[in-house]
């Protein structure tokens, strides 16, 4: 006698095996994204030094790439031996790759740039940009003897040629500096001032006996002096100028000094830049980046006139 059971279809219950790593690697992912964000904003705010920001940073790499390991090896025993746990394996691996994605593009921007903190136009004396290339350090700080790193040359970015007279060059730079936001710490003109505007004519052409010209109205000292105050940009018209600020980067904030010059030579102006890292050795290009942001800003300010770079 059959059974009633010899019909059916074989049917059984097995267990699958699953990633036992997989969830540690995404909580450890998460851990290192958000210790990133917070490294930064405590460092934005002054809470740490320098240095603590530095090891913070590489407990933060170290932490996503032990987590993109980790990640990576669940999802290839889940891919081929169909062990259970994939998704957060899955989850780990983006969330280790976006904490490691600062650090992969601040290893390609060490790679394409030079080991170098300052950068400047072809119109600058490269002798003096060399000389302003060392980190200074404090006064009370102890000495120590270190080994001397190569570091590369200062970068070299084409400067601009303007058709125009300095003073409507200088009005332009005014303008980008507002926009970028960088902090102006002195202006210098120098030269010869420009032109003054001719006095309108006379009426009847005599030397003033039938008729008079416009009389200005005298301004009070104390409004000029007020009016400097509030524009601490404004000079008199020149054929040369000096311009000092600070730019500093989005992310850390870090000070470079830029020096920017307009130089008015006949018909044309020469607008030529020096950007050097303050605090650090090795900028990764900002200061490249900063100088050719503001001339870029220029050739949109200046639209219209004739824009030549300099190096061609």
């Amino acid at each position: 006698m059959s059974s009633i059971y010899g019909r059916l279809p074989v049917s059984g219950h097995y267990l699958r095996k699953r990633l036992r790593l997989a969830g540690f690697a995404r909580k450890l992912a998460a851990f290192a994204l958000i210790l990133l964000m917070t490294t930064l904003v405590i460092y934005r705010l002054g809470a740490i030094l320098p240095q603590a920001l530095i090891g913070l940073l590489l407990l933060t790499a170290a932490a996503a790439a032990l987590a993109l390991l980790i990640s990576l090896y669940g999802l290839l025993r889940a891919w081929f031996q169909g062990v259970a746990g994939g998704g957060a394996a899955l989850g780990a691996f983006v969330l280790a790759s976006i904490g490691l994605s600062p650090f992969a593009y601040t290893a390609y921007l060490a790679a394409v740039n030079p080991r170098t903190n300052a950068a400047y136009t072809d119109g600058m004396d490269p002798d003096g940009a060399a000389m302003v290339t060392v980190v200074q350090t404090p006064a009370d700080a102890p000495v120590t003897v270190a080994p001397e790193t190569a570091l590369a040359e200062p970068s070299v970015v084409p400067g601009r040629r303007f058709v125009a007279a300095a003073p409507r060059v200088y009005a332009a730079a005014r303008i980008v500096l507002d926009d970028l936001g960088w902090q102006v710490g002195g202006v210098v003109a120098e030269g010869p001032a420009a032109a003054v505007a001719a006095t309108p004519g006379l009426a009847g052409g005599d030397l003033g006996v039938s008729g008079a010209g416009d009389i200005p109205i005298p301004t009070a000292r104390a409004e000029i002096d007020a009016a400097a105050a509030s524009d601490p940009l404004d000079r008199p018209d020149s054929e040369r100028y000096r311009i000092s600020a600070v730019a500093r980067d989005l992310l850390f904030a870090l000070p470079s000094d830029i020096s920017i010059r307009i130089i008015q030579d006949g018909d044309e102006s020469f607008v030529d830049l020096q950007s050097v890292s303050r605090s650090i050795d090795i900028d990764f290009g900002q200061n490249r980046r900063f100088i050719e942001r503001f001339l870029e800003n220029m050739d949109t300010a200046m639209a219209g006139l004739e824009t030549v770079e300099t190096g061609n």
